[in-house]
């Protein structure tokens, strides 16, 4: 199972997403945000690049964790991928994580929501 400790990414991802954090949720009332990836091994990385090719579901990813690595493949981690908690449950509505954008320009980090192929509004990454 990949990881969710913070202390999985480099020290600058890490104080980014604290920053973030407290920054989406004083904008966002009742939404609790936190991580969901932080390290992913090349092995669970290759069953992420798998999704939409040899296994069901939607493309994900398209970095192998092999020839063509993640900044979650990495340790520690250059990215961390989060999730917006309402009420306890995680919600994945991606109007949820428009507001990281702007929040990840200003605290030094690339969004990967403006990505194209496939937009990743979960994913924050040292830029």
């Amino acid at each position: 199972m990949p990881s969710r400790d913070l202390n999985d990414c480099e020290p600058q991802l890490a104080d980014a997403f604290r920053a973030i954090k407290v920054d989406y949720e004083q904008n966002n009332p009742g939404c609790v945000l936190q991580p969901f990836v932080t390290y992913r091994s090349p092995s669970e990385q290759q069953a992420e690049y798998a999704k939409g090719r040899t296994m069901p579901g939607s493309i994900v990813t398209n970095k192998d964790g092999v020839t063509n690595l993640s900044k979650h493949n990495y340790k520690p981690s250059r990215a961390i991928d989060v999730m917006v908690v309402i009420d306890g449950k995680a919600r994945w509505n991606p109007g949820l994580y428009i507001p990281l954008g702007p929040l990840a320009d200003k605290h030094g980090l690339r969004w990967g929501g403006r990505w194209q192929k496939p937009a990743d509004f979960v994913h924050l990454e040292i830029a």
